[in-house]
C-alpha cells in the first residue's frame, strides 16, 4: 500500500504532491519510526523532490526522526549532503540521541567516505575562519586599547612639566620630530617611568 513516505523514497514527485495537496502537514509527518518524506527523499537521492519539499512546501531540513537523526544523517552522496547544507540550510553540527553528528554517524557506517570528507571540510573551514575580518583589525587574541594622550600621560605620573610638554608637542606635530629625537624621547620615558621606578620598588622590597 502506497503512502507519502514510500512515494518519496521512490522519487514519485507527482504522487507526493498529490498527498500534500490533500494534507500539507504531511511534508513533516513522521511514520512509526519518526521517518519523514524529507528523510526519504534525502536517503534515496531525489534532489529535485528534496528541494520541492523544503523550498515550496515548508519542509524542515533539520527535522529529526526517532533516533534524533536529521535528513543529513541519511545522505549517501556528496550531492545530497551539499544540497542539504548549502541550499536548504541543514545544520551539520547537530547531534542525534547517541551524541553523534552526521559526520560521525556516517563515518561509523564506513560506507560513504566522500560524504564524510565533505562534511569534515565544513568543520575545517569553520575552525580556520578568521575571527575578525575588519580591515586594520588586530590578529585574534590581540587586544588594542585606544586612549587619549592625556590618559597615557596621566599613567606616567609623577612626570616633570618639561617632559610632559615634549610629549604634547610630539602628539600635536609629529612631523617636526626627527627619528633620533623620537628615539631619545622614548628612551628617556622608559628609563624615567619604567626602569627607574621598578629599580626603586626592587630596592624597597629588598630593604623590607
Amino acid at each position: 500500500m502506497s503512502n507519502i513516505w514510500i512515494a518519496a523514497s521512490d522519487g514519485q514527485t507527482s504522487q507526493v504532491l498529490a498527498y500534500l495537496a490533500t494534507d500539507p502537514t504531511l511534508v513533516n509527518a513522521r511514520d512509526e519510526n519518526g521517518y519523514t518524506p524529507i528523510h526519504a527523499a534525502a536517503s534515496y537521492g531525489h534532489l529535485d523532490l528534496l528541494r520541492t519539499l523544503v523550498n515550496e512546501h515548508g519542509g524542515n531540513a533539520n527535522i529529526r526522526d526517532g533516533d534524533g537523526d536529521t535528513p543529513l544523517f541519511t545522505a549517501e552522496s556528496v550531492e545530497v549532503a551539499r544540497c542539504l547544507v548549502e541550499e536548504l540550510g541543514a545544520d551539520w553540527t547537530l547531534t542525534n540521541e547517541s551524541g553523534l553528528t552526521a559526520t560521525e554517524s556516517i563515518e561509523e557506517d564506513d560506507q560513504y567516505p566522500l560524504v564524510v570528507a565533505y562534511l569534515r571540510s565544513l568543520s575545517d573551514k569553520e575552525t580556520t575562519r578568521p575571527i575578525n575580518t575588519e580591515p586594520g583589525s588586530p590578529p585574534p587574541g590581540i587586544a588594542v586599547q585606544v586612549r587619549s594622550m592625556d590618559e597615557a600621560v596621566a599613567e606616567l605620573q609623577p612626570i616633570d612639566q618639561e617632559f610632559k610638554q615634549r610629549i604634547e608637542e610630539l602628539a600635536a606635530n609629529p612631523q617636526d620630530f626627527t627619528q633620533e629625537e623620537l628615539r631619545q624621547l622614548v628612551t628617556e620615558a622608559v628609563h624615567k617611568h619604567v626602569l627607574e621606578p621598578e629599580e626603586r620598588n626592587v630596592r624597597a622590597r629588598e630593604d623590607d
